[in-house]
């Protein structure tokens, strides 16, 4: 088992995203179709079940920069669930409050993985 390394996302990051969501939209989707009028109730903890799972996967594999003073950290699944996010020209944001400075700001979004330590420049 290797260490966990924080880079900068990349196309194939962005992808694993789409894919993970366009599967949940899918189940979802045609889980509807049957269970939606009759039983209601078992579409809805489906639909929960579903978002729960993707928070935690995220939360878990995504970790924060901090521009003001280049704090790297993780935050919860709490967190991650209910803070504001988007993506610009630069890539996904999230904002966020910095646990080592206290900025509150728009917080890069890096991806965790296991390996070699590698240094990466962008």
């Amino acid at each position: 088992m290797g260490c966990s390394v924080i880079v900068n996302r990349e196309k194939k990051d962005w992808l694993k995203t789409l894919i993970y969501i366009a599967l949940y939209l899918t189940v979802l989707g045609f889980t509807g179709i049957y269970l939606l009028l009759s039983y209601w109730y078992v579409w809805i903890a489906l639909a929960a079940s579903g978002l729960m799972i993707l928070i935690s996967w995220h939360a878990k594999a995504t970790a924060y920069h901090c521009p003001r003073c280049g704090y790297e950290f993780e935050i919860s699944i709490l967190t991650d669930f209910f803070s504001p996010h988007g993506v610009n020209r630069k890539g996904g944001w999230k904002h966020l409050k910095c646990p080592n400075c206290s900025n509150r700001s728009r917080m890069e979004i890096l991806v965790k993985t296991t390996g070699k330590k590698t240094i990466q420049s962008q």
